[in-house]
């Protein structure tokens, strides 16, 4: 267990010395070129090293107890995993991101034993989602810059877990008024 947990934190270092490595190449490769880079340009850019920093964070593919398919973007897609007696964390969607999101994210868990906790962490807020009687559960999610993140925990789990996440347009009443615009105009 404990030589599970080196490697694990060594793959976790490695990422993050890959990805900061990577920041600095390309700062210094292009920063002759940033003179003339207008302000939304500056945001795709920082919107893009967030998100290498904050991919890190996301399970492999190859290391997922179920399966994951991403659909536009890492925090969208379909996730199924069939378990027998399973215990770990699959941390399926979400990463790092100046932009604000807001999805819908839904499924169910079809418990034979043990247990299987779809949580979410919204920066330093974690959130377990409640299943009802049948299984199923749904929320809406307003995701703000930071690190956010979709995750299940499993712990002696058997059954079945669907987790689905849609994107969902964004509100124009205030409530995601900071929300990343990335056509460089000024907002509606």
């Amino acid at each position: 267990m404990k030589r599970c947990m080196d490697r694990c934190r060594k793959r976790r270092t490695n990422r993050w010395v890959r990805a900061a490595l990577l920041c600095c190449v390309a700062f210094s490769l292009t920063g002759c070129g940033f003179r003339r880079v207008n302000s939304w340009e500056w945001l795709k850019i920082a919107d893009n090293v967030v998100g290498v920093l904050g991919a890190s964070q996301i399970t492999a593919d190859e290391e997922l107890l179920g399966q994951r398919v991403c659909h536009d973007d890492a925090y969208v897609g379909n996730y199924e995993a069939q378990c027998q007696g399973s215990t770990g964390r699959d941390v399926v969607f979400g990463g790092g991101s100046i932009e604000t999101r807001r999805l819908q994210v839904y499924g169910r868990i079809l418990a034979e034993e043990g247990q299987a906790t779809v949580r979410i962490r919204m920066n330093e807020e974690v959130v377990e989602l409640a299943a009802d009687e049948e299984g199923r559960f749904e929320t809406e999610l307003r995701l703000k810059s930071g690190g956010n993140y979709i995750m299940v925990d499993y712990e002696g789990f058997s059954g079945t877990v669907e987790l689905i996440s849609i994107r969902l347009p964004l509100d124009w009443d205030g409530k995601d008024a900071l929300a990343f615009c990335p056509e460089g105009g000024g907002g509606r």
